[in-house]
């Protein structure tokens, strides 16, 4: 019999003075991502490592807060693992994982090998001219109204439209994949994610079947043709890929753009800063990505280490919160504020180590020509009913009911 996350006894080697009977995730967007200040009153409030009892639906595990601790998590792959753990797979009772992310060194690089010329900086200057156009278009759509629901006139819109743009597939695709993506990352039902995870992963075993009989020109044919450790890729592994690709190009990026137009919308000397000056928004977008890190996820201890005076055991999980290193004041000075001029420009919000967001610099494009374009074709804007707005806890954290009026 399988014990609920509250019967779970505590390790031996967890000392009961760090056990906090709390969510980490839902410690951190229960203020800290929305109010900054919240999110350094935790490094005051809370050991800098700690053990909570519950990850979402993930069970316990240990936080670390220190920006120098989760550096060693996150350039250590051999001792804090990303494989084996519970991936989308799991919910439609399968074993595929989505590649890279979900594979160590040495197999990690094979795999990185073959998503990097997606993401190259020529790729990204060929695709920029389509992203400007595409965020141009939906701007227009709604400039004229006079308000709108940020996230479904454009957060969610303008990543869908750009994943079929890398992808190759017909933009025609975007209001089912838009759909997926609400109902399998933006939902507390397992059994409507596991049913979005089900329609997602036969959509793409159909198109990597459509690739392998007729190959083309989109991602799927160059997946399926590439090669790793000299072999083919097997469906599953190219199916892996593009499941990542598809929760990557999706939502992380709609979510970041909850965040950071939300902020212009409630800071009007930084809309207005950038209006004036627009070569600014490049060095903005990087503190915002800095402010506003989304990303909660985890690494399996595979054999025992001490991490900020912590024995942690192998076996144990240890969570990663890009947010917590990023308003840690020892790596950041003066952390909960916003601050466009600042020099160190160096967070961790796409990840460090091997699992470096290969997708990155595509991310950073869209979000700055979004900014560019928005503030171009949008008068000065304003979040409306900010108390409706809420945050959505989870390993990718969003923000839900982003009312702007101009």
């Amino acid at each position: 019999m399988n014990l609920s996350l509250e019967e779970q006894p505590l390790p031996e080697h967890v000392p009961e003075e760090l056990v906090r009977d709390i969510d980490a995730i839902e410690m951190i967007a229960a203020g800290g991502i929305r109010t900054l200040a919240n999110a350094v009153d935790l490094h005051n409030e809370l050991p800098p490592v700690f053990w909570a009892t519950r990850m979402s639906y993930l069970g316990p595990c240990w936080v670390v807060l220190r920006a120098v601790d989760l550096r060693q998590v996150l350039q250590d792959p051999e001792t804090f693992s990303s494989s084996g753990q519970t991936s989308f797979s799991t919910l439609i009772g399968e074993t595929w994982a989505m590649l890279p992310l979900e594979v160590d060194p040495p197999e990690h690089a094979a795999y990185r090998a073959v998503i990097n010329p997606l993401f190259t900086p020529k790729k990204m200057m060929s695709l920029e001219p389509r992203v400007r156009e595409i965020a141009a278009k939906l701007i227009q759509d709604v400039a004229s109204e006079g308000s709108c629901d940020f996230n479904e006139a454009f957060a969610i819109q303008f990543p869908a439209l750009m994943f079929l743009e890398l992808m190759g597939w017909p933009q025609e695709e975007a209001p089912k994949f838009v759909g997926w993506a609400k109902s399998l990352i933006k939902t507390a039902d397992m059994a409507q994610a596991a049913e979005s995870a089900s329609a997602i992963a036969g959509y793409l075993r159909t198109r990597i079947a459509e690739a392998r009989s007729n190959p083309g020109n989109d991602f799927c044919s160059y997946a399926v043709a590439a090669e790793v450790n000299k072999r083919p890729m097997t469906d599953d592994e190219v199916l892996g890929m593009c499941f990542l690709v598809f929760i990557a190009g999706l939502d992380t990026v709609t979510s970041m753009l909850g965040f950071h137009f939300l902020h212009l919308a409630t800071h009007p000397k930084d809309q207005q800063r950038l209006r004036e000056n627009p070569a600014l928004i490049p060095d903005a977008v990087e503190e915002l990505l800095r402010a506003y890190a989304i990303v909660n996820g985890r690494r399996r201890v595979t054999k025992d280490i001490e991490i900020g005076g912590i024995q942690m055991k192998a076996g144990d999980f240890v969570m990663v919160s890009a947010l917590l290193g990023n308003t840690d004041e020892t790596a950041f000075p003066n952390p909960g504020v916003v601050d466009f001029d600042r020099q160190d420009k160096r967070h961790m919000t796409f990840n460090l180590g091997p699992h470096r967001c290969a997708g990155s610099n595509l991310a950073r494009r869209e979000l700055i020509l979004a900014i560019e374009e928005w503030l171009k074709r949008v008068p000065s804007f304003s979040a409306v009913d900010q108390d409706k707005i809420a945050v959505r806890p989870s390993g990718v954290m969003g923000l839900d009911n982003v009312m702007l009026r101009w």
